[in-house]
């Protein structure tokens, strides 16, 4: 009789206690412990305990420590019940109905340790200038997402493409702000009409890798309203996103996550946004300063930000009234989630994930063709007679096309097509001696250097060819595609140095010469860009008969590029960003990534009344007529 009777007190103590969902989110808030409040908005706290080191620097081709990516991964794995490899999760409270959320990266597609669609760069999306289409790849990704499991999307990424040596330009959508706002507004509309949530980022003015986690980027306020801020603004007020993501940067002085002037004032205040704001992966400031400036939830969360936090409310340093003003963002959001939805028993949609990935790839493969930007064409493009033309293709990115950037913008993709394949497949012969020279080649240099990661791409030399051995390659095949590549992201800028902003000599003489061999035929030469950002195309330009700017496509890359070469999806898009005549005509190229060579500040000094020569300026784009 005592053990029932305590049963029903029990049962009467949990049926009284306060539900998500069933009563008001302050009554919720009122329920919780102190250490309960800390718990959600901090984040992930148990599952990382270990921070890992700094992103390895891909761009300098060095490989990640031997230990990285199992510590990394290792701690992901931790989330138990959870997406494997989901870049982190909220605090359950099971007793007040509040259910873990989780988070997944994902610019150009779900990252997480299982296969999905890896869509084409952001910046390729931009160029596409098609708010429709961008808003369907948006709503694939949100299918993709409610299929795994995942609750918010860490994407897109609007930064302002400042400087084209930026690591994570591919992952950004332009160098002017309406249309990174508009093309990011219609990317947030698609993934949230499905019931999950995009994480806009970086908030703000995160426009360079190079010190991103303390740089203290200083600018007047009218600069940072006009050019930096306006995309989130245009976001904020078009696509209402659940999540923004605060910048590792400082703002004049004050580190964006501790910001109240862009946090709460601007954000908040003048754009009345009614979501929650999380910073970025291991933003290590202080986390008091952080939940005052109404920067809400703390990721992926830390034993010390844990105990830090409760000790200053007990203290007397932090007011408990700013944590509850922080939860309540937090609980609007978690209520509109599918793990809330479907906890309360509303139907979440299912789908067939053979179906959803073939339809995806479709998709990928559309948006991928009608992004590409047609530089240049000479009489040249769209291709025809395929069944009769021979093709002496060169370039290691035509063996090897890249698909996409490193870091947390990389996809597990299920696979991905190279150009050269696609070419076969279309009915084209390739110069099968040149084929097996690359195929060995490429095979050869993976051999002996570290398996290709999200943070790690093998460097694969070009192959060099004398002027009297194209002249023969010449004599035997129709035309020449050759294709130029370049890898850039996270952890990272580029570099103003040959083979990476600049071409090699090595790619230079094989552009200069092959158009000299294939034009002494009547032949002519098109060449492939396979890159995320800008490069210098001056000295190169005339010698190409067409230049097709491939960006880095996604997993169908080699039959978007086939399919715009012979127009079965003509090449529409406009550049985001222009190509200048010469880096120095950049307006930033002066003080990017750093002034005056101080490691702790970046001035933006953007040169608006400095005559600017571009080879091709912004918007600019061909097509077929």
């Amino acid at each position: 009789m005592k053990k029932l009777f305590l049963f029903a007190i029990t049962l009467c103590l949990w049926a009284c206690t306060p539900k998500l969902g069933m009563q008001s989110d302050q009554e919720v808030i009122d329920a919780m412990t102190l250490e309960e409040k800390v718990q959600l908005l901090v984040g992930t706290c148990k599952d990382w305990n270990l921070v890992p080191p700094a992103a390895p620097n891909t761009i300098h081709r060095d490989p990640p420590p031997a230990d990285y990516w199992e510590t990394y991964q290792g701690n992901t794995a931790t989330m138990k019940g959870k997406v494997s490899g989901a870049a982190g999760v909220s605090y359950a409270i099971p007793r007040l109905g509040i259910p873990s959320i989780v988070l997944a990266d994902g610019p150009v597609g779900v990252r997480i340790d299982s296969a999905c669609t890896a869509f084409p760069s952001t910046a390729l999306l931009a160029a596409t200038r098609d708010t429709d289409l961008i808003q369907q790849v948006g709503q694939a990704i949100a299918e993709e997402m409610l299929y795994y499991g995942v609750d918010i999307l860490l994407a897109p990424g609007v930064n302002i493409m400042r400087n084209p040596l930026c690591g994570r330009n591919y992952e950004y959508m332009s160098s002017d702000p309406y249309i990174a706002g508009t093309m990011a507004a219609a990317f947030v509309k698609g993934v949230q009409s499905k019931g999950v949530g995009a994480c806009v980022k970086h908030f703000a003015v995160n426009n360079q890798e190079t010190f991103r986690n303390g740089i203290d980027v200083q600018l007047p306020d009218t600069l940072l309203r006009e050019l930096y801020l306006k995309p989130f603004e245009i976001i904020v007020k078009q696509a209402q996103p659940w999540t923004i993501m605060s910048a590792y940067n400082k703002i004049n002085v004050l580190y964006a996550s501790e910001n109240t002037y862009t946090l709460t004032d601007i954000l908040r205040g003048e754009w009345q946004f009614d979501g929650f704001v999380m910073t970025d992966w291991w933003a290590e400031e202080d986390p008091i300063r952080m939940q005052i400036a109404g920067n809400d939830m703390l990721m992926p969360g830390t034993q010390l930000q844990i105990d830090t936090l409760i000790a200053a409310v007990k203290d007397g340093r932090l007011d408990e009234k700013i944590l509850d003003r922080n939860l309540l963002n937090i609980l609007r959001i978690i209520k509109r989630t599918p793990s809330f939805r479907k906890q309360v028993g509303q139907t979440i949609p299912t789908y067939d994930k053979d179906s959803l990935l073939a339809a995806h790839a479709q998709l990928a493969r559309q948006v991928a063709a009608k992004g590409m930007v047609l530089l240049k064409n000479d009489y040249t493009l769209p291709l025809r007679n395929r069944m009769r033309s021979s093709i002496a293709l060169l370039g290691k990115g035509s063996y090897d096309t890249y698909v996409g950037g490193t870091g947390s913008g990389c996809v597990t993709r299920p696979y991905k097509i190279v150009l050269s394949d696609a070419l076969t497949q279309a009915g084209y012969m390739l110069d099968t001696a040149l084929q097996n020279q690359y195929n060995q080649h490429i095979k050869h240099s993976r051999s002996v250097q570290p398996a290709e990661s999200a943070w790690y791409m093998p460097y694969i030399s070009e192959l060099t060819y004398t002027p009297e051995q194209l002249d023969q390659m010449a004599a035997i095949n129709d035309m020449a595609i050759l294709t130029i590549q370049r890898m850039a992201g996270e952890g990272g800028d580029r570099q103003l140095i040959k083979g990476d902003y600049y071409l090699t000599e090595e790619e230079e003489n094989l552009i200069i010469n092959t158009s000299q061999a294939f034009h002494k035929q009547g032949k002519k030469l098109i060449l492939v860009l396979n890159i995320g950002s800008p490069i210098e195309l001056t000295n190169i330009v005339d010698y190409a008969d067409a230049i097709l700017l491939a960006w880095l496509p996604g997993q169908e890359a080699g039959n978007a590029i086939v399919d715009a070469l012979t127009g079965v999806t003509p090449p529409m898009g406009k550049l985001p960003m222009p190509f200048f005549y010469d880096y120095q005509d950049v307006p930033s190229a002066t003080n990017f990534p750093l002034s005056d060579g101080d490691p702790s500040k970046v001035c933006y000094r953007e040169g608006m009344n400095q005559p600017q020569r571009t080879l091709y300026p912004l918007g600019y784009g061909l097509t077929y007529p």
